[in-house]
């Protein structure tokens, strides 16, 4: 079993709450998310929803099963745990206003990958984080768009 840790820190030229607003939309990360598809189990989106994101193509398609622990729409933060069976551990997001119009968008993942071995943790993150750094740019653009 592998320890995957990564953080994606980004500076986005939007308000904070839309970019919150979007980020709490959980089936709508299947609209920047490539190859995802979102299927909420139970739960109106705060404390307490389970979800199911299913990302990449089957037979290799990864389902991440999640629950949303903590969400605090005044400080913007929210910790997801993922439930298993293939991936366990916390997610946490935050977004924090910089500025008028500005905003920044910290997502951290510390995960646990069973039947990985921990020397590949490293590459996996780094590609981890490309994946969300790009996730994060396809959603700043859908929401300059709207």
């Amino acid at each position: 079993m592998a320890t995957v840790y990564f953080t994606v820190t980004r500076d986005l030229p939007l308000p904070a709450r839309a970019v919150f607003d979007e980020l709490i939309d959980w089936k709508g990360h299947a609209k920047w998310v490539p190859l995802t598809k979102v299927q909420v189990l139970k739960g109106n989106g705060g404390p307490g929803t389970e979800f199911i994101a299913t990302s990449g193509i089957r037979p290799l398609a990864l389902p991440d099963r999640m629950r949303v622990d903590e969400l605090d729409s005044e400080a913007m933060t929210v910790r997801v745990s993922k439930i298993g069976p293939v991936l366990t551990g916390v997610v946490h997001l935050s977004v924090t206003a910089t500025g008028e119009g500005t905003s920044r968008l910290e997502w951290v993942e510390d995960i646990l990958v069973p039947r990985m071995p921990q020397f590949l943790s490293k590459p996996v993150a780094a590609a981890a984080r490309m994946g969300f750094q790009s996730s994060i740019t396809r959603m700043a653009k859908l929401l300059a768009a709207t």
